[in-house]
């Protein structure tokens, strides 16, 4: 069996890589570092740079795939909507939005399933989550017009609160003009609970509609 994960030196794709690999799987790797060494096969890359995607995919000489995790992504910061600049929304929908467009146009010919990380916050719409919650908003729609039009399956799949980095920071700010943070801190599991929810979540996909939104704690 053979996956690819991005955004894999910590956080969720770090445990994604560590729970295959003792699976068995060949793992594919991209992101800006590899703390899994030879275990895997690794391109270094920042997925932002887009031009240069379609030689990381190459280089890795993936024949196929069966499965795909699109997981590297940002936060950026938890302020009113009105106080991001066009600037920042743009950045976050480069990491999160059109870096996963142009992997998903290279690898489809020849994956068998394609999970893209979205969030709860898509749907949420609390106060404070700004050019995030938009950008997982653009997956949810962007994996639903490409279930459609290409032959592997595809979904967005929100993995709930994992204590990650970027969990931390989210808990980090000001929970009083942002009630959202409460909950935040309320309902957060540790990394290897939370990639178990995950995996699990994956394993029961044919479930489901091809471009289907999926929220691991309503499963």
């Amino acid at each position: 069996m053979k996956v690819l994960i991005t955004g894999i030196s910590r956080g969720i794709g770090y445990g994604l890589v560590k729970h295959y690999l003792e699976e068995g799987y060949e793992v594919y790797g991209l992101g800006r570092s590899n703390p899994f060494g030879d275990e895997i096969k690794f391109y270094k890359i920042d997925l932002t740079a887009f031009e240069k995607i379609p030689h990381a995919i190459e280089s890795l000489e993936i024949d196929s795939l069966d499965l795909a995790i699109l997981n590297a992504g940002i936060l950026g910061e938890i302020k009113l909507f009105k106080n991001w600049s066009v600037k920042e929304l743009n950045n976050i929908f480069d990491v999160n939005v059109w870096s996963n467009k142009v992997l998903i146009d290279e690898i489809c010919e020849f994956t068998k399933k394609i999970v893209v990380m979205s969030s709860g916050a898509a749907v949420n719409g609390n106060p404070g989550w700004g050019g995030y919650a938009l950008s997982k908003c653009a997956v949810n729609m962007m994996v639903s017009i490409y279930s459609k039009e290409i032959d592997s399956k595809i979904y967005a799949l929100a993995p709930g609160v994992i204590d990650t980095d970027m969990v931390r920071k989210v808990i980090s700010g000001d929970k009083s003009s942002f009630p959202s943070l409460s909950r935040v801190e309320e309902t957060k599991v540790d990394l290897e609970s939370g990639v178990l929810r995950i995996v699990k979540a994956i394993e029961r996909l044919d479930e489901f509609k091809s471009g289907s939104f999926i929220d691991v704690r309503l499963i």
